[in-house]
């Protein structure tokens, strides 16, 4: 059977489901750095905590928000898209599953095999390069539901083979 591509229906789902029970999502330390000044350019306030803490600061930071401070709701689009980070741009290829896209779960209810662009498979390498060895190597993650705690965490590579 021949594969369908993706292609991003511009639903904003994936903007408005952004901390789980559990973890928020993921920002390095440059993103959560571009992240604030932004937020001070669009008069919005950028929530979030460390997810691994280094030996000064943290080396990887998680937004609160449900909903992100950047989803533009009356216009259904994000207000920094150029400037978005790894995580966004890599949806729905992202750690906490291929859930919650409306157009990847129309296609896989469908049966169809889904191509994904080369573009959003470099920045999952990317993520896989940067993010997920921190990840790897933390003794103690900040849950958003229990604080620090002794790290149980999956990786993109174990759990979807990416």
């Amino acid at each position: 059977m021949r594969s369908v591509p993706f292609k991003c229906v511009k639903c904003g789902e994936c903007c408005k489901h952004l901390a789980g029970r559990m973890f928020g999502m993921v920002l390095t330390p440059t993103e959560y750095m571009r992240m604030n000044r932004l937020a001070r350019m669009h008069a919005t306030r950028l929530d979030a905590v460390p997810l691994v803490g280094g030996v000064i600061g943290s080396r990887l930071y998680q937004m609160t928000h449900d909903t992100c401070p950047f989803f533009d709701k009356r216009r259904n689009n994000c207000k920094i898209y150029a400037q978005r980070p790894i995580v966004c741009r890599m949806y729905p290829l992202n750690p906490s599953g291929l859930m919650g896209c409306t157009a990847l779960t129309k296609l896989t209810k469908m049966g169809l095999p889904v191509a994904f662009p080369e573009e959003m498979k470099r920045e999952a390498t990317k993520y896989l390069m940067t993010v997920d060895p921190i990840i790897k190597g933390a003794n103690l993650v900040y849950g958003l539901d229990h604080g620090w705690k002794p790290k149980n965490w999956f990786t993109l590579r174990e759990k979807f083979g990416v």
